[in-house]
């Protein structure tokens, strides 16, 4: 679970540094959106998510994936104000169901974020792991010091219990 806040926060800390400093790489900024919306975070916090990329996303004029996320609030019952405006989203997507910006994304297919380059790992693609927090990496990262705990080695091997994959 910490892993997962982790790499949740690290996400958004990384798209408002790209919204910041590099404000025309709209892309990537509604790719990590994106990803942080897949984070297992408890429902809560998962609307904030949420609601942040829908809001990213509607300004992006990416109705359509907007209102994907806003179809996913919905699910987690938010306050009725909250519905209101995921409805509104809903249907702004409903009327113009297309994406202006093109992303790295599939909400069909299972992946993990890797921590280092916050980009997708497929299932059934190569990774290697935290020992520590479990966290999945691409293979290019083995060995360096992970940055989401900056206390173990990528993919060194340890003693001790495993951490459960979920």
């Amino acid at each position: 679970m910490s892993r997962e806040y982790l790499l949740g926060v690290t996400l958004e800390i990384e798209r408002r540094r790209v919204a910041q400093e590099e404000p025309d790489n709209v892309r990537r900024s509604l790719e990590l959106a994106a990803y942080f919306t897949s984070c297992r975070l408890q429902p809560a916090h998962l609307q904030i998510a949420l609601r942040s990329a829908i809001g990213v996303f509607a300004k992006a004029n990416n109705h359509a994936t907007a209102a994907k996320f806003a179809r996913r609030l919905l699910e987690l019952n938010p306050d009725p104000k909250i519905v209101a405006q995921a409805r509104q989203r809903i249907a702004a997507g409903d009327r113009n169901p297309r994406n202006a910006v093109e992303i790295d994304y599939d909400e069909f297919t299972e992946f993990e974020v890797c921590g280092a380059s916050f980009t997708p790992i497929y299932k059934g693609s190569p990774a290697v792991r935290c020992p520590y927090t479990d966290a999945a990496y691409l293979p290019r990262y083995k060995g360096q010091l992970d940055p989401l705990t900056e206390l173990t080695e990528i993919g060194a091997s340890s003693a001790g219990l495993p951490a459960p994959r979920s």
